[in-house]
């Protein structure tokens, strides 16, 4: 496998970008079957309890929450950073092959969620990787070829997906079983990218990278304000399939337009908006952006959960496709306007270990909420700490008003 050292520069983004995009197809259909039929499956094939359906919604978030260790442990073992993205695209196939096999709910929940979470340890081996691959004025641009990529990938695979469940239920094997030849495809994608080893010191303690949110004061504070942020859109996320599924909140809309409303219309939305979302991010000020990014899901959320009109949901999703086109690049490469070259691994590692707490916890909270309140009580909770994150976001937009790394 060669390495950055080994290549010049065109000839390491070139290869970089042309394996990126394959790994950016595969992706894009392994989250939509996590994040649209995972939990229709866990809902409509296994009957789960909120308990199950919660943990099957924060197993991405388990994932995020383990990176630290896994950097750890990957770096003790002499992996570079392809080699360990190649390893958990492997073992995710290998799950949910597992749970295409299951019988039961305790073998899907378990297999599916082991799934999720392996794919979930991508974030900062891939920000790694591209940091050495892509100069830092090209990174928006590069990385939205691969999402727009993925995007096309997870609206077929989403459009198809829909019409099988709702023409027999027993099909959902199908679909992780095509999840699971994607992970194995991404991996081959990802083992042959040229990768650096880690830095040195990596290995002496799993969590020694938290110290930087300590001395680095504006990325300790950027990660309270995306804490208060991700909080809230984690915990009402889940809730949209819930909300649309479960015949007590009125809507009880088929498989197909779950698939339309969750899947299908925000990825079209992604589609057309990425590479947008792409050029502002290498060009203008990243804390503008995020402010933006914020005031964009407060206005989707409040328009999802305040109807049961189909149209009107399909417009509150495509609210939440805009703004997740800009934050998906935004959460990708944000720490490379912070961190060193060197350490931005490093950085993205504390990045996706918040992440994973909150996306942990915070479904238990939404589906608590839906549960015994209303699905617009989590609405509005939610709505209250994306404003907050909003209001604590302004006295940062003075500051590295021009974009680009350290």
């Amino acid at each position: 496998m060669a390495t950055a050292a080994q290549l010049d520069p065109e000839t390491r983004s070139r290869l970089t970008f042309s394996r990126d995009r394959v790994r950016g197809v595969c992706a894009g259909l392994i989250d939509t079957g996590i994040f649209t039929f995972g939990l229709v499956i866990a809902i409509r094939c296994f009957d789960a309890p909120p308990a199950v359906k919660a943990l099957l919604s924060g197993s991405n978030s388990i994932g995020l929450l383990l990176t630290p260790l896994s950097l750890f442990v990957y770096a003790r073992r002499g992996l570079n950073a392809a080699g360990a993205a190649a390893l958990n695209f492997l073992l995710g196939g290998l799950c949910f092959g597992a749970a295409a096999a299951a019988a039961s709910l305790w073998v899907y929940v378990p297999a599916a969620t082991l799934g999720s979470v392996f794919v979930a340890q991508q974030a900062p081996l891939l920000i790694h990787i591209y940091t050495q691959n892509y100069a830092a004025t090209r990174r928006g641009r590069m990385l939205s070829n691969s999402i727009v990529l993925g995007l096309i990938a997870s609206v077929g695979f989403a459009l198809a997906g829909g019409q099988i469940l709702d023409w027999r239920l027993e099909t959902f094997r199908v679909i992780l079983g095509a999840m699971a030849v994607a992970c194995f495809v991404a991996a081959r994608a990802t083992a042959g990218m040229p990768a650096d080893p880690f830095a040195r010191g990596r290995n002496a303690n799993p969590f020694h990278a938290m110290r930087y949110a300590r001395e680095d004061k504006i990325f300790g504070w950027m990660l309270f304000i995306w804490m208060l942020m991700g909080w809230g859109n984690l915990m009402v996320l889940p809730l949209r399939v819930e909300y649309m599924a479960n015949p007590r909140f009125g809507i009880n809309a088929t498989n197909a337009q779950i698939a339309l409303i969750s899947g299908i219309v925000p990825s079209l939305v992604r589609i057309a908006t990425t590479h947008f979302w792409g050029r502002l991010f290498d060009r203008h000020n990243f804390f503008i952006i995020r402010t933006v990014l914020n005031g964009m899901f407060l206005l989707a959320i409040l328009t999802f959960f305040s109807t049961r009109n189909l149209i009107v949901l399909g417009v509150g999703a495509g609210l939440f496709g805009f703004a997740v086109a800009g934050s998906n690049i935004a959460w990708n490469l944000w720490v490379t306007k912070f961190a060193p070259p060197e350490r931005t691994s490093d950085y993205m590692s504390v990045h996706t270990f918040l992440t994973g707490i909150r996306g942990v916890a915070a479904p238990f909270v939404g589906f608590w909420l839906i549960a015994h309140f209303s699905p617009m009580a989590a609405a509005l909770s939610a709505t209250v700490l994306i404003t907050l994150s909003m209001i604590l976001l302004g006295p940062l937009r003075k500051r590295h008003a021009l974009p680009g790394a350290r």
